[in-house]
């Protein structure tokens, strides 16, 4: 092979290596997919979410993207496809997730001064004079998704243990989240209605008074798409234990929720008794 053959096989050797490289890299910095169902506004968990993101894509060098689902179902679909490479997800969908399409690895679950769990409320307003949930009957009545933990599931479940089925309101209607029930109350545009403990301290002050809480739930959770490489779920999983640990952690936990003092591992187990919940719910007729 004469010089200039030479010199030309080794700067094709080497734009080959230059291109396998680059490509590697572009496939290494592909964003990661971060998921929320959509239990408040969009714009508020953008808000919430979002430093959350840059912390992991800081952590992992890698870009972290965040991802609104339009509905709780259509969230479980996306991580038990695989649309999604990191969910956070309610316990019910969870749950369901699990139920349909198999377990997922677990990242973190949320730690409150409770523990793993979180209550729910069924509030009216203040100046109501409906004052047990047996007075419920023939009432207005608002749930939140029909997939929501503490909007639906267990709301619906605690009325049914007090006689109460779906049928005995003069009207039951389902809105898109948290907030719209509450202020649905306020408003008086309907008598009762059902949210998460987070929401109903948020909205008390302005006239809502608590009928019931509801039993300990093991709370809110991260899992992580399957097939996505272990060294990216021990660097997520690692990420999200830490944040407590320093402050600027500490900042972020708490713009994901007031009551969050810490990200801590999850345990399957820890959602038997919503399991039994919505057996019970099933076995009445409430389909998940």
């Amino acid at each position: 092979m004469n010089t200039k053959a030479s010199a030309r096989a080794r700067l094709g050797a080497i734009i080959v290596c230059l291109m396998v490289f680059l490509s590697a890299s572009a496939i290494a910095q592909e964003p990661l997919k971060l998921g929320i169902h959509p239990y408040l506004s969009a714009s508020d968990l953008v808000k919430r979410f979002t430093p959350l993101a840059e912390h992991l894509s800081w952590e992992l060098k890698q870009p972290v993207t965040v991802e609104i689902s339009s509905t709780y179902d259509s969230h479980i679909q996306k991580i038990g496809e695989g649309a999604l490479d990191i969910a956070f997800m309610g316990p019910a969908s969870y749950v369901i997730l699990v139920e349909r399409y198999g377990k997922r690895p677990l990242l973190a679950a949320f730690e409150t001064k409770e523990g793993k769990v979180f209550h729910g409320h069924i509030m009216v307003r203040k100046d109501s004079p409906i004052a047990s949930l047996g007075q419920l009957k023939g009432k207005r009545f608002v749930f939140g998704d029909k997939d929501s933990t503490l909007s639906h599931f267990v709301p619906r479940w605690m009325l049914l243990k007090s006689g109460i089925d779906i049928m005995d309101f003069s009207n039951a209607i389902f809105v898109a989240n948290h907030d719209n029930i509450a202020l649905g109350i306020l408003a008086g545009t309907v008598d009762a209605g059902a949210v998460k403990e987070e929401i109903f301290l948020k909205y008390e002050p302005q006239g809502l008074r608590s009928l019931a809480r509801s039993p300990a739930i093991a709370d809110h959770l991260f899992v992580a798409r399957q097939g996505l490489p272990k060294k990216t779920v021990q660097a997520l999983r690692q990420a999200l234990l830490r944040l407590s640990k320093n402050e600027e952690g500490k900042k972020v936990l708490a713009g994901l929720r007031n009551d969050v003092v810490a990200l801590v591992p999850g345990e399957d187990g820890d959602y038997a008794p919503l399991r039994a919940i919505l057996k019970d719910l099933k076995q009445a007729g409430v389909e998940p």
